[in-house]
This record gives structure tokens, C-alpha cells and sequence, in this order.
């Protein structure tokens, strides 16, 4: 068999799935004919009617793949990123495709400034932008929370800008904010079907359509299926069980442009998620009190089979694009995202030391010999050399989570005193209610304190066992619920201004108005203890706050030559700061000070070699201000933190088919204020932060002859090590990771072709730790070695 028949049965096979896959949403699609001529109302050929081009026969990919000039995340109208004065990246679909990216922060790493995050056990997308977590995610420029898990096969680029960004976008991380740019309806009509397959049980199947109804209405459905195992495994007396990931994604959306100047977009999200939460690895201490991370498998999951997060997810939204006879265009932009998810967890708790007696399994606290000896061999700051970890059961119960948002903006050019400039002028209203209630295993201990007193249900696992107890999936007691809503209003401006043939001057301004206005019921209020006294009648904690604030930014381009060019710039952010209620414990006060930032930033940007050769050299200082954090639920401010960064990216083209991405970032963040006279954390490395991060990707594809469309890549990550608390009392090492890919293009039929893709990540078997979250019980663990295949048919 030849490779085009070849080709041929496999892409026929791929289609079968498509077929399945497609069945449940059939429904949602326009009934339509995929002919490519127009006919009249008797059905024959109208000859004047306009006329689809056919599609040119396709064998390969775009010379260059990794580069994307133009973003709006950070003006609100299209600019060259390398005529701004601040740092923007841009990552084309091309790079998801090329090094087979599974998630959004498989994607970001790309980016110099960003490293990973906890995010809770995997199950939302976070990360740390210039040593700072983000709090928002946006998609197509309206926010959503953190905790929505992008699929990557609706993403068609995505944007980050480096740094404050307050001033288009309001309360958003000081590090920078990552905008999410989805797959819009196409006129040319286009067919995609992918499956994936690795070796430790991934299997996910998507299928992307697109094409026109008629002249002005365009369409796309995107829809992905995903049922996979992981390698990550828990293992009791009962046997193994896998971690496993379910999801299901469908987005369609359509488009009607009636002319020209107008285009309305209607686009929609539903997604079913069953996601592992798996909290890691822990840090162990050795005889002389050294902490360092657990020498256990990589493929040891601590916590119990149950632990998950099931979810749902909606977003709908309307996109209004309208263009003046003068040029000026009006962007509207109106939608609704929600989220409703539950999970439960066997949660890390504390190390115990040698005096405990108790053995493994679960804990009786029913009587005050046992509790006195349970709770004086409790261990905080990390494991003991036992290997025993004691773990709670918790979760959160019946979380409903919205953003209802709304925001329009009107930008083009004008002239003044003889200077070219253009204009944005926008405002937008924010409204996100939260429903969330808090559930934890109790034990009754009313028989040692009294009635109505409750301790958390403990179990002791031994971490260094293959086969520890049983565990049954502990019943959960409602501790309290939280009802909030925070409304956020804001009013931008911002102008770019063409001083001279050389010289651009960038400034902007923002007022923000933030509400809150939360209800809180504890009907269990958690002692100092660790216990939990069950109150007769229920306490209400009620909070109402507004915040107002003026956020700024300025930045100067100067062009030495025609090729390079030197920048400066300032800017600020503002994030208020609230009490939260969590597991029966008020957490902080209502009259915290809000967290401000400030960063200041100068540059180089060259473009070299007849654009063969781009880079971009950033230095900024970040200073941040009033930031809260957490210590035993307890919310307080620190003082200050401060980051100063060196940054450089670079894509090379040198030869036809060659394209190379890189990107470097040396980080040095203090902790300068601890603001408080309890500990002493001034001069620490806040955690979480590397020094130092590279980042490097090239692919060649053959351009002619016999290994046309044959295609190579290879990658590497080197991440220098980070402290695993703001104690700086561990850490997590340095790792280097290497990842290879190869693909070839078969053409087959007459404008369709088939891609396969294998690789693998990981090459070296390294073992490794991406992340934590501030302490010893919840350190992420590096997947191992992993091969993997992809076929694509484009039809």
C-alpha cells in the first residue's frame, strides 16, 4: 500500500470518530449545503452570484510558525507589539501544535517572565507572572476566573503582557495578564480532526469545523472529548488506582457580517470536567531537622482515589464590531461565564513525630489520652523521618461562581499641533457573585470538651508504604457558606502618540470603582486548637466596602535605526483586599489597605537580518505593596515585595523551514517588609520565584525534495531552584528538561492532508517539582518520560 492510500484509510478512520464525536451537537449546526457554488431559487447555478475560491492544495505548514505581530490586550486597538513601550509575547496555535501543549500552562511556558504555579492540585490555571500568581484569566478581553481550565483546541493564540496592566483591564495581577484569543467562524470552509494517544493512557479526540452558511454569516464548532489516565497513581491494600481526567468541550459560535464595517460574533462554551486533584509530593525532615522533598516514586499519589473536582461550565458571548465612515472603530463586548463545581480531598495535614503510638489508618479521637498524644506528636513544618503524614477529609460543597460583564470602547486616529495619534476610550462593568459552602469530616469529641465540640476526621498514611490502609470516602458536615458579590466599574484611556518619525509617547489612565457586598454563615467555628465548636445559632458575618482608585501608565519608544529601537515605561495596578470566611474561621479584617504596585521598565527591541532575527531585552523593578497571605487560614498583609527582572526573547528564521523560539529571565524578588514583629522573613525569597529560567524551542521542516514536509523539533526547560516557603526553610531543586517531536505531511485526495506526530517529553527521565504552595504538604510533581502519537486530518 502507498503512503497516499495509506494516508487515505487512516484519515477515513479519523473521520469515523469525528462522526461519533459529532453525533450529540448535530443539532446545534445550520442545515446548509457544502457546495461551492451559489445557486438561484430554481436551484441552478447563479453565475453572478460570488464565487468561493477553491483551496489551494496544502502540503506542509507556514514558514514561519512561532511569530505574531499584532496584539490589542494591551492598547484596545491593533499595534505592533514592537512599536509598544512595554513587554508583550504572543503564542500562535503553530506552538501548541509543534510541542503537542496538553494545557494553557503547558503553552505560557514559552513566555520568559512565567513560571508554574499549585493551582490547586491542577485543576485551575495558574501561574506566576514576574514572581506574582495571577488572579484573573481573560478570553477574547473579558475576564473569567483562574479557575477556568481552558481546552487548548479552542485557543488560536494567546497574549501576555508583561507587568501592570491596570489600565485596560482594572484589579489584575501587578506580574502582567494573559489574554486567551479563541477560534473565530472562517469564510473559507475547513475541517479538522485530532487524536491523541501517550503511553500512560491519554486519549483525547477533538474536531473543529468552519466554513460559511452563506456571504455573510460564517460559522465554527470546535468540540473535544478527552477520557484519560495518568501516571500518577494511589495505592492501598485495595490496589492501585490511576488519576484520571474526563472532559468533555463544545464551543460553537457564529458570525454575521453584512458589509464591511460591521461584524457580530455569538459565541458559546459548555464544558464537563472531572479533574484529579493531586496535591504532590511533601518535604521531609532528616535527623538534624533538614528539609528536603521525599524520596518516594514519582508515580506515588498521596492523597485517596476520591480525590477530585467535577465541574460544568457555560460562557456565552456577544462580540458587536462596528467601523465608522471615518475610520474610528466601536468594539462592544457583552457576556455571562459560569461556573458550578464540588470535590473533596484527602488533604496533607501535618507530619507526626516518633512519639505518636497510634499506627496507620484513621484516627478515634474519642478519648482525651489519645487526643493529648495526637496532638503533641503533630508536626507543621514538614514530614518527619517516619514517613507518617496525617491527612483531614474536606471540600468545597455547591460552588456556583459568575461574571456577568459588559464593556465598550471606541479607538481611532487623529491628528493634532501636526502629531499622528490614536485614541482608546473605554469603560466596562464587572459583576462575579460567588455561592460556596465548606465541608470537612468531623469526628464527635463532645464526651472529652463538652457537647457540641468536633475534631476533623484524621488518617495516617506512611509515605513510604506501597500499600497503606484502605480508605472509605469520609461523609462531609457543612462548616459554613459564603454568599459574596463584587461589583467592579471602570473608565480607561489611553492614546498613542507619534511625536516624530522616530519618537512614540504611550500614556493612560483608569479610574476603578470596586463593591463588595458578602453574607457569611458559620455554623461550626474553628477554635485555635484545630477543633470545631458547633454553634446554636449560626453567626452572619455580613461585609459591604467600596474602593475607588486612579491607575496610570506611560511609556517612550525611541527608534535608533530602522531596526532597533530603546524603550521606557511606568506603570501602576491596584487589587483591593478583604476578609474571606474558609473551613468556620473569619480570615483577616474588614479594613485591610488595598495592594498597590508599581513598576518601572526600560528596553531594547530589534528586529535583524531582513526580520530573520528578532530580540527583546527587558530590565524592569516591580515594587508591590499590601499583599496578603495566608498562615494557618489567618489572612495578613506583608509590608512589601519587591522584584527586579532582566528579560530576553528572541524568534530566529536564518534558513526557509527553520524557526526558533527562546526565551531567558533572571529574577531577584525580596520579601523587603514582613510586617510582622512574629517572624522575621525580611530579606527572604518569596516562594515559588526561580532566579533563573530558559526556555528554548526550534523545529526545521524540509522545504523540498524527498523529505518534503518532514518535520523536527526539539526543546529545553531549565528552571534554577525555589524556596518552599517564605521561611525559605526548603527547597525545591533546579531541573532541566528536554522534549523532542517529529511530523510528516501526507496529501491524499485533492486538497486534504494527513499529519502525524510522535515525540516525547521529558527525554532524559528526569525527576522533578514545578511547584508548591507555600509549605511542605503540596509540592507538584514533574510528569516522567512520556511517548506520545498525534494524527490530524485537515479535509
Amino acid at each position: 500500500m502507498n503512503k497516499t492510500l495509506l494516508a487515505a484509510a487512516i484519515a477515513q478512520e479519523v473521520r469515523r470518530a469525528m462522526h461519533v464525536l459529532c453525533a450529540a451537537s448535530i443539532m446545534m449546526l445550520p442545515v446548509y449545503s457544502l457546495s461551492e457554488e451559489t445557486t438561484d431559487e430554481q436551484g441552478n447555478a447563479d453565475e453572478s452570484a460570488p464565487q468561493q475560491l477553491k483551496t489551494l492544495r496544502i502540503q506542509g505548514t507556514r514558514l514561519n510558525r512561532y511569530q505574531f505581530d499584532e496584539a490589542n490586550s494591551a492598547t484596545g486597538f491593533n499595534i505592533d507589539v514592537d512599536e509598544l513601550p512595554r513587554s508583550v509575547q504572543v503564542l500562535p496555535e503553530q506552538i501548541i501544535q509543534d510541542q503537542k501543549a496538553d494545557t494553557l500552562e503547558d503553552v505560557l511556558q514559552n513566555v520568559a517572565a512565567i513560571t508554574r504555579a499549585h493551582g490547586f492540585g491542577g485543576t485551575e490555571s495558574q501561574v506566576n507572572i514576574r514572581g506574582f500568581a495571577n488572579s484573573y484569566l481573560f478570553v477574547d478581553g473579558n475576564p473569567v476566573s483562574n479557575r477556568f481550565n481552558v481546552d487548548v483546541a479552542t485557543i488560536e493564540r494567546v497574549e501576555v503582557i508583561l507587568g501592570p496592566a491596570s489600565v485596560l483591564h482594572g484589579q489584575v495581577s501587578p506580574g502582567g495578564l494573559i489574554n486567551i484569543v479563541t477560534k473565530k467562524p472562517q469564510a473559507e470552509r475547513a475541517n479538522n480532526v485530532q487524536l491523541d494517544l501517550d503511553q500512560y493512557g491519554q486519549r483525547k479526540i477533538s474536531a473543529d469545523s468552519t466554513g460559511s452558511v452563506t456571504d455573510s454569516i460564517q460559522y465554527r464548532v470546535i468540540i473535544a472529548r478527552e477520557d484519560s489516565d495518568s501516571f500518577r497513581e494511589v495505592q492501598t491494600e485495595d490496589g492501585k488506582t490511576s488519576a484520571t481526567r474526563e472532559t468533555l468541550t463544545i464551543a460553537p459560535s457564529i458570525s454575521f457580517t453584512p458589509n464591511l464595517d460591521n461584524t457580530i460574533t455569538l459565541s458559546y462554551l459548555y464544558s464537563e470536567q472531572s479533574l484529579p486533584i493531586d496535591r504532590g509530593s511533601v518535604a521531609v525532615a532528616d535527623e538534624n531537622g533538614d528539609i528536603s522533598i521525599a524520596d518516594i516514586p514519582v508515580e506515588r499519589r498521596l492523597g485517596s482515589k476520591y480525590d477530585d473536582r467535577d465541574s460544568t461550565e457555560h460562557k456565552i458571548q456577544l462580540d458587536f464590531d462596528h467601523t465608522f465612515m471615518s475610520g474610528w472603530k466601536n468594539k462592544l463586548k457583552t457576556g455571562y461565564y459560569q461556573k458550578e463545581f464540588e470535590d473533596y480531598q484527602a488533604r496533607p495535614y501535618r507530619g507526626l513525630s516518633d512519639s505518636w503510638t497510634g499506627g496507620t489508618g484513621t484516627v478515634d479521637l474519642s478519648d482525651l489520652a489519645t487526643l493529648s498524644s495526637f496532638t503533641n506528636s503533630l508536626q507543621g513544618s514538614s514530614v518527619q523521618s517516619n514517613g507518617l503524614l496525617v491527612r483531614t477529609a474536606d471540600s468545597n460543597l455547591d460552588v456556583t461562581e459568575s461574571n456577568m460583564f459588559v464593556s465598550n470602547s471606541l479607538s481611532g486616529d487623529y491628528r493634532i499641533a501636526g502629531i499622528q495619534n490614536t485614541l482608546y476610550f473605554g469603560g466596562n462593568i464587572n459583576q462575579r457573585k460567588v455561592d460556596h459552602s465548606d465541608g470537612f469530616a468531623l469526628q464527635d469529641i463532645s464526651n472529652i470538651f463538652g457537647a457540641g465540640v468536633y475534631a476533623p476526621v484524621f488518617d495516617v498514611i506512611d509515605i513510604y508504604s506501597d500499600s497503606n490502609p484502605s480508605y472509605s470516602k469520609a461523609d462531609q458536615t457543612v462548616v459554613s457558606k459564603n454568599s459574596a458579590e463584587y461589583l467592579e466599574i471602570g473608565l480607561s484611556l489611553q492614546n498613542m502618540a507619534q511625536l516624530t518619525d522616530r519618537l512614540n509617547l504611550l500614556t493612560g489612565v483608569r479610574y476603578d470603582r470596586f463593591e463588595i457586598d458578602r453574607n457569611d454563615t458559620i455554623y461550626y467555628q474553628q477554635q485555635d486548637n484545630g477543633t470545631f465548636v458547633k454553634l446554636e445559632d449560626p453567626e452572619k458575618v455580613k461585609l459591604s466596602g467600596s474602593n475607588e482608585n486612579f491607575s496610570g501608565q506611560a511609556g517612550l519608544m525611541y527608534d535608533l535605526t530602522k531596526t532597533v529601537s530603546v524603550y521606557g515605561s511606568w506603570a501602576e495596578s491596584f487589587t483591593p483586599n478583604y476578609p474571606d470566611v474558609t473551613a468556620g474561621q473569619v480570615t483577616g479584617d474588614d479594613n485591610m489597605d488595598p495592594e498597590e504596585a508599581t513598576q518601572y521598565e526600560v528596553g531594547i527591541k530589534s528586529s535583524l537580518l531582513d526580520d530573520k532575527l528578532r530580540l527583546g531585552l527587558s530590565l524592569y523593578q516591580l515594587e508591590r505593596y499590601h499583599v496578603m497571605t495566608f498562615e494557618n487560614l489567618e489572612a495578613r498583609l506583608n509590608g512589601k515585595e519587591e522584584t527586579k527582572g532582566l528579560e530576553l526573547t528572541s524568534t530566529m528564521q536564518f534558513v526557509p523551514g527553520l524557526n526558533v523560539l527562546a526565551s531567558y529571565t533572571k529574577i531577584d524578588s525580596e520579601i523587603v517588609d514582613d510586617n510582622d514583629d512574629s517572624v522575621d522573613r525580611e530579606g527572604n525569597r518569596p516562594y515559588g520565584v526561580p532566579t533563573d529560567k530558559l526556555r528554548l524551542w526550534g523545529s526545521y521542516e524540509f522545504q523540498n525534495g524527498r523529505f518534503k514536509s518532514l518535520g523536527f523539533g526539539l526543546g529545553m526547560e531549565y528552571v534554577s531552584d525555589r524556596y518552599g516557603d517564605d521561611d525559605n526553610s526548603f527547597k525545591l531543586p533546579a531541573y532541566t528538561v528536554f522534549d523532542m517531536s517529529s511530523w510528516y505531511h501526507i496529501p491524499f485526495g485533492k486538497d486534504d492532508q494527513l499529519r502525524i506526530q510522535a515525540g516525547v517529553k521529558n527525554l532524559t527521565d528526569e525527576t522533578y517539582y514545578t511547584a508548591n504552595l507555600g509549605n511542605a504538604y503540596r509540592i507538584n510533581v514533574g510528569s516522567p518520560r512520556t511517548f506520545y502519537v498525534s494524527a490530524s486530518v485537515d479535509f
